[in-house]
């Protein structure tokens, strides 16, 4: 059974938000995290349905704070 992407990747970037520190300059564990989290995060993008607009363009199109 494989996970789904967005609880991996929701689980990477709370991994990543409680990575001990200091961080090496050579800390492969941190460099593989971020790598996986790159991967999913363009996985997801292009399974997601195309938009001209992301939401929030769309919101300042239309009128957003400057709407009359």
């Amino acid at each position: 059974m494989t996970e789904n992407p967005e609880r991996r990747l929701a689980a990477l970037m709370d991994e990543i938000r409680n990575y001990p520190t200091p961080i090496a300059r050579c800390d492969e564990q941190l460099t593989a995290l971020l790598e996986e989290r790159s991967r999913l995060v363009e996985q997801l993008r292009h399974s997601e349905p195309r938009q001209s607009c992301s939401p929030l363009a769309t919101w300042t199109n239309d009128g957003g704070f400057h709407g009359a």
